[in-house]
């Protein structure tokens, strides 16, 4: 038989690890990773955001996400966020990082559960820049005309190269497009070029290395 006290000690550690659990059940775990597909590596010091969408006064799930943790990743590309479980409408984690274009990641509220560990691995992807120069080095008349676009890569977004044609008209068009893109990856860039009321077609493969800028002049 155990000694009063050691019945105490005994009961005192059962209700310690009981509460232990319990809390643990109302805790919401997430492990990440922030990964680069195009470099092939974890990505280190990025900034990690987690929004959710709560309950408003109302009982109704609010339509926009309010931040809720903030953190930033280690030298392998790992995060880690512990809150209390809510009630929850969704998730949306953000990730950004200086030379990087920022990732926005939604996610249903039934996927991330109080007691268990979700476990992320949300892609980053980095900047390259274009710098395209266009200039008419061998003017014929005022009918001479370039048309140009970019036409394969990664063309999404404001700030990125675009898939709309630009037009250049005259004996002296000269231009720069200075654009943004996914780098370690192709882009294709497709020209025409119409003087002397002849048109020609032109296709160009641009390589655009990782946190660098690829030059290309177009002299027509």
């Amino acid at each position: 038989m155990f000694s009063p006290v050691t019945r105490m000690i005994i009961f005192c550690m059962v209700m310690f690890f009981l509460e232990s659990c319990d809390k643990d059940k109302n805790i919401i775990h997430i492990e990440g990773k922030v990964y680069d597909p195009n470099t092939a590596a974890y990505v280190g010091d990025a900034q990690v955001t987690i929004a959710a969408s709560k309950l408003s006064s109302g009982g109704i799930f609010s339509a926009g996400y309010a931040d809720i943790g903030t953190t930033v990743t280690d030298a392998n590309g790992n995060f880690i966020f512990d809150f209390e479980e809510e009630k929850f409408g969704g998730f949306q984690m953000r990730v950004e990082k200086n030379n990087y274009f920022s990732t926005f990641k939604e996610i249903a509220a039934t996927e991330i559960v109080a007691g268990t560990t979700y476990s992320p691995t949300i892609t980053i992807f980095p900047v390259c820049f274009i710098d395209l120069k266009i200039r008419n080095a061998m003017p014929y008349d005022t009918n001479d005309l370039v048309f140009y676009s970019f036409t394969s890569g990664f063309l999404n977004g404001s700030e990125c190269c675009g898939n709309t044609i630009t037009y250049g008209h005259g004996l002296y068009y000269a231009d720069t497009v200075i654009c943004k893109t996914h780098g370690n990856q192709n882009v294709t860039l497709s020209y025409n070029v119409r003087k002397e009321g002849i048109t020609t077609l032109h296709t160009q493969t641009l390589y655009c290395t990782a946190f660098d800028t690829t030059h290309f002049i177009i002299d027509y």
